[in-house]
């Protein structure tokens, strides 16, 4: 079992240094983007990409440095990318004790919000966070992330792409040391981990909303996906590399590909975007997904 308070992976952030330029590529990409919010506390602002299994990605960038928003300022300093993983809890508050328990220290929680333009009027999304200590998730920095307006989030009109994304499918981790680093994300997510050659797959052991597989390769078998990727000569191991989306129909999910003149890999099934296209993120899509099909 997971950790008491968490219960699956809520959203990836992806950190950017032009919140403008993100916008348009992922909507090249055929992905239905939201308009921009404003984190009034933490000075940052966003963009989201929502799918209806209960998840998203995040485009974050910085308005104003402050102390709240370090860590995605040190990031950019280095690069674009995944800075950081949302895992789903109904209470990050009660959430810390268990994790310090486990050996995931946490700072304070955090509340926050940011306003929501809807046809009724402005409406304030609100949040609390519990950020785990960086040191002890290998890869990047981890957090808990309650909803307290999930209705403001998942807006029903938002969550249609057109590129025919449906949800993410995997986390992918690039590490030296696969079996370490899985090991940690086992303890953190709950589930088993499962050999897949030189790879590892931590496979939830719950099911329903927030349930994503997290792979874990060493770069030469992500190379085989991702060939030549400028990540691999940028990050520092081990880090976030990518995620795998489930589509519903890769014919229209290429023809999309086709049509956003980035640079597409396809075979085995899978379509995959390399990270200079995507904000320093690896992207693949596939509707009928076999983590085999893209880590042999």
């Amino acid at each position: 079992m997971s950790i008491d308070g968490i219960t699956g992976l809520d959203h990836l952030v992806i950190a950017t240094r032009d919140l403008d330029a993100a916008r348009d590529a992922y909507t090249r990409l055929g992905f239905t983007v939201t308009p921009r919010g404003h984190h009034t506390q933490l000075k940052s602002a966003n963009h989201t990409i929502l799918f209806p299994t209960g998840t998203y990605l995040e485009l974050l960038g910085i308005e104003e440095q402050r102390p709240a928003n370090a860590h995605y300022a040190a990031f950019l300093r280095e690069r674009e990318g995944i800075a950081a993983v949302a895992l789903k809890t109904p209470d990050a508050r009660a959430a810390a004790q268990p994790l310090t328990a486990a050996g995931f220290p946490v700072s304070e929680p955090v509340d926050f919000g940011r306003p929501v333009e809807l046809p009724g009027g402005t409406r304030d999304a609100n949040f609390t966070i519990t950020q785990i200590d960086p040191a002890a998730t290998p890869a990047g920095r981890v957090f808990l992330c309650q909803h307290h307006t999930p209705d403001l989030v998942w807006r029903p009109d938002q969550m249609e792409h057109a590129n025919g994304a449906t949800g993410l499918e995997a986390l992918v981790i690039a590490a030296a040391d696969p079996d370490a680093v899985a090991a940690t994300y086992a303890k953190l997510l709950g589930g088993t981990v499962t050999d897949r050659g030189s790879a590892r797959v931590v496979e939830p052991a719950g099911s329903g909303d927030g349930q994503v597989p997290v792979l874990v390769a060493t770069p030469d078998r992500l190379n085989w996906a991702w060939t030549s990727d400028p990540a691999f000569s940028i990050a520092t191991l081990p880090f976030f590399a990518g995620f795998v989306l489930r589509v519903a129909d890769p014919v229209k999910t290429q023809q999309v590909l086709q049509k956003s003149k980035f640079p597409t890999v396809v075979g085995e099934g899978v379509l995959r975007v390399g990270s200079a296209s995507a904000c320093g993120a690896m992207i693949a899509f596939a509707q009928d997904f076999d983590l085999n099909s893209l880590i042999p």
